[in-house]
C-alpha cells in the first residue's frame, strides 16, 4: 500500500510502549520497505507532540508538507485516543496525498479496565478500584473504556470503515507475538534484522503490586488535599525511595494491606460479552488475527477497611511526612 499514513491510536494499557520502542529500534529496517517513523513529534517514543499539535488544531505549514512527502508514514501515540471527530477531520482535511489508515489494539474490557486503574492511581488518581469501576460499569454502553466500537464508530466516521485494522491484544498475548503482529498490520515483513522486541524490556511499563497501589493512592490523596502538591510526583519519589520507606514501616502497610485483599474473576461480565459480540458482529473483518476469547483473569482487589485503623494511618503519615521531605 503506497502512499499512506498509519495512525496507531493506542488505546493505553496496549503494549503501546513496547510497540513504540522496537518502531523506534527499527527505524532503519522500517525505511528500507518504504515506512517513516519520523523523529519530528516525537516524545520518548511516540509522536506525543503530535497528538497537542491536533489537539490544538495547529500544526505547521512545515508539519503538513512534511507528512504529506511520498513516503509511507507510521505515527504513534496511545493520546491520540482521546481526540475527537473534529480534531480528526481537522487532520484529514491537512493529508491531500495520502491514504490514512488507524490502527487499533483491542483489549477485552475487564482486564483492561483493572490496569487503566492502576495507571491513574500511578498518575495521582485517588479513586478506590470500586469507585472507578462503578462509574464505568453502571454505563457501560457509553464508556469509552468498555466499548471499543464507540471510538471505532466515530474513527469510522471520518476515514471509513474500511481504513480501520484491529489487532486483538489477547490474541497476541497468547501467541507472543504482539510487535510482528502489529507490523504485519502495517503492511511491514520482519525479517532476522529487526531487532527483537525482547531487548526492549526497559519499554515495559510495568505494573506495580496492588499493596503498592493502595498505599500510592492514599499518598496521592494526602498530597493533592492536603499538601496541595503536584500528585504525579509522588508515584516517582515513592519508587525511588522505596528503602527508606520500608525502613520507615512500610512494610507493615503492606501487610495490612494483603490481610484485605481478595482475589476476583474477570472476563466473562455482561460488558465482556456484549463487547464481543459487537466487535465480532461488526468489525470482524477489521480484526486481522480475531480468536473468540473464553479465557477468564484473575484480579486482586482491597476492601478500604484496611484503612480503619489507627496504627495504620498514623503509620500513613509517618511515610507521607517522609515523602514531603525529599520531595
Amino acid at each position: 500500500m503506497e502512499n499512506t499514513l498509519f495512525v496507531h491510536v493506542g488505546p493505553h494499557k496496549t503494549g503501546t510502549t513496547l510497540i513504540q520502542k522496537y518502531l523506534m529500534d527499527n527505524r532503519e529496517q522500517l525505511f528500507a520497505q518504504g515506512m517513516v517513523y519520523p523523529k519530528r513529534f516525537q516524545s520518548i517514543f511516540a509522536h506525543h507532540t503530535l497528538r497537542h499539535l491536533l489537539f490544538e488544531k495547529s500544526l505547521s505549514d512545515e508539519d503538513i508538507e512534511l507528512l504529506n512527502e511520498p513516503h509511507n508514514f507510521l505515527v504513534s501515540s496511545e493520546d491520540f485516543i482521546s481526540l475527537e471527530k473534529s480534531h480528526w477531520e481537522y487532520f484529514q482535511s491537512l493529508i491531500k496525498n495520502k491514504r490514512i489508515v488507524i490502527l487499533y489494539t483491542w483489549r477485552r474490557a475487564s482486564l483492561k479496565l483493572y490496569s487503566i486503574w492502576q495507571e491513574t492511581i500511578k498518575h495521582g488518581a485517588t479513586d478506590s478500584f470500586f469507585s472507578y469501576y462503578h462509574d464505568h460499569i453502571a454505563r457501560p454502553g457509553q464508556s469509552l473504556m468498555l466499548s471499543a466500537d464507540l471510538k471505532l464508530n466515530m474513527l469510522s466516521q471520518v476515514f471509513g470503515k474500511h481504513n480501520i485494522r484491529i489487532l486483538d491484544y489477547e490474541t497476541c498475548v497468547r501467541n507472543d507475538n504482539l510487535c510482528n503482529e502489529f507490523l504485519k498490520m502495517a503492511n511491514i515483513e520482519v525479517h532476522d534484522r529487526f531487532v527483537k522486541p525482547e531487548r526492549n524490556k526497559e519499554a515495559i511499563n510495568k505494573s506495580m503490586e496492588l499493596e503498592d497501589i493502595e498505599i500510592l493512592r492514599v499518598m496521592n490523596h494526602h498530597f493533592k488535599d492536603v499538601l496541595e502538591s503536584d500528585a504525579v510526583k509522588v508515584k516517582a519519589s515513592y519508587l525511588k525511595n522505596i528503602d527508606s520507606l520500608t525502613s520507615q514501616g512500610l512494610d507493615t502497610v503492606k501487610q495490612r494491606v494483603s490481610a484485605y485483599c481478595r482475589q476476583l474473576r474477570v472476563g466473562n461480565y455482561y460488558v465482556d460479552n456484549r463487547c464481543e459480540k459487537v466487535m465480532s458482529e461488526k468489525y470482524r473483518d477489521n480484526i486481522v488475527n480475531y480468536e473468540p476469547n473464553a479465557v477468564m483473569g484473575t484480579i486482586k482487589i482491597a476492601c478500604d477497611e484496611w484503612i480503619m485503623s489507627a496504627e495504620i494511618q498514623a503509620k500513613l503519615q509517618e511515610l507521607a511526612h517522609f515523602l514531603r521531605s525529599v520531595m
